[in-house]
């Protein structure tokens, strides 16, 4: 812990000598990749390429969806289904971080096209909804389950957020971020005990393993301090966290007018067994950290939806620990 500290304290102080001394930055590449600069106008070939990259993504996420998950799950007529009482709500979570995600990345395409900002704004939030709203569809056919009104509104938050960041300030300075670490439920002891509900490899846990999962908001410190001093000082990519996790999740819940029994716990049970987790923590916004490639930057932009693990202060019904999330 002491020395994530002291990596910390060393890159704030390796930015002011930056901020201080231009010169200490170095060219890292040349400027063949002026292809990734933002237009100032429209450009209907950048245009073309966003517009015939997304649709294609669509149709074949959609495509391998159907495919490979929903082709194998017993189907029914189109229905609706309430579960928002159900996995301490991670799931809706994980919902929101999807539709804020999409909205950004689309929000981002649009703009590096020279798509006016509201237009690019306007856009991004309806292609995120869209995304995210097809998925709900095809949860509507599903016999066991179906779609979800708290699903679709989970979406619509993390959308708005997205879009909410752009209109008010032209910039992310509340982020959604998310990070994970496989928990006791992945083992194979606990699997073999509680089946694989939550997953069976790394890609599913992921996914599904919500009681190793905490979900974030980030605040970028810097564009809220008032202007002097200490905002010259303050590094721009050191952020303040709050994040939202869970544990002892592992289903069990009753649906469709199932009594307790063999397939599902009483609620005194599951009350019993899970519990929510909050956490307060510094973060690393590495959307920030500006270097001379702008393909760097890019990708730099894009991981930033993942939270770097740093110490963090853990608060649930067993109290306050410290923690690396």
């Amino acid at each position: 812990m002491t020395r994530l500290f002291l990596m910390i304290f060393l890159l704030m102080e390796i930015t002011i000598y930056a901020q201080r001394n231009p010169s200490f930055s170095q060219k890292m590449y040349d400027k063949t990749e002026h292809f990734l600069i933002k237009d100032s106008l429209p450009n209907r070939k950048k245009q073309y390429i966003i517009h015939g990259l997304t649709g294609g993504v669509y149709l074949g996420v959609g495509a391998y969806l159907a495919g490979a998950w929903y082709s194998q799950q017993d189907l029914d007529k189109f229905h609706f289904f309430d579960d928002s009482h159900e996995w301490q709500q991670l799931d809706k979570a994980g919902h929101m971080f999807g539709g804020y995600c999409a909205t950004k990345w689309m929000i981002d395409a649009y703009r590096w096209t020279g798509m006016p900002r509201k237009k690019a704004i306007l856009l991004g939030g309806g292609v995120g909804m869209l995304a995210m709203s097809s998925i709900e569809v095809f949860d509507g056919f599903g016999k066991q389950w179906g779609a979800s009104w708290s699903d679709i509104g989970a979406n619509a938050l993390g959308v708005s957020l997205a879009m909410t960041n752009q209109l008010l300030w032209n910039e992310y300075r509340v982020q959604r971020k998310y990070s994970y670490i496989p928990s006791i439920y992945t083992r194979s002891d606990s699997v073999a005990k509680y089946g694989n509900l939550l997953g069976t490899n790394i890609p599913e846990w992921i996914l599904k393993d919500y009681n190793g999962q905490v979900n974030w908001l980030s605040f970028r410190v810097h564009s809220f301090l008032p202007e002097g001093n200490f905002k010259d000082y303050y590094p721009r990519w050191l952020n303040l966290a709050v994040g939202y996790g869970g544990n002892g999740m592992i289903g069990r819940y009753c649906q469709n007018g199932e009594v307790p029994g063999a397939n599902c716990d009483p609620q005194s049970v599951i009350n019993d067994r899970e519990y929510r987790q909050y956490y307060l923590a510094l973060d690393i916004d590495v959307s920030n950290v500006k270097t001379k490639s702008k393909t760097l930057n890019s990708v730099l932009s894009m991981i930033n939806m993942f939270r770097i693990p740093l110490p963090t202060l853990q608060m649930d019904r067993f109290g306050v620990r410290g923690v690396i999330r």
